[in-house]
């Protein structure tokens, strides 16, 4: 009776650690997030930080920057009106700091 429950414990221990291996044995999916900025994004970065500079000092470290404003309308080129809006933004910030 002793011999059968030693077999019986050790099949359900074999079993019960032969499912972990499973586990370990699947391959792992790498994936990459991908940011992609536009030109009016990536001057309203630039100009919030200059114009955070502009009231601070040159050599302020700028903080992190605010998410970045739908466009306005009639805006055509991009990175410079974003530059101008957040160089605005930036200084606005600055001064209530």
């Amino acid at each position: 009776m002793k011999k059968l429950v030693l077999v019986a414990v050790m099949a359900i221990g074999t079993t019960f650690l032969m499912s972990f291996t499973k586990a370990f044995n699947e391959k792992k999916v790498k994936t990459e997030v991908v940011v992609m900025q536009s030109d009016y994004e990536e001057g309203w970065e630039d100009g919030y930080c200059e114009g955070w500079k502009d009231v601070k000092g040159q050599y302020a470290i700028c903080p992190i920057t605010p998410i970045c404003p739908i466009p306005e309308i009639g805006c055509s080129e991009g990175y410079k009106c974003g530059y101008n809006r957040g160089f605005k933004a930036g200084m606005k910030a600055a001064k209530e700091n």
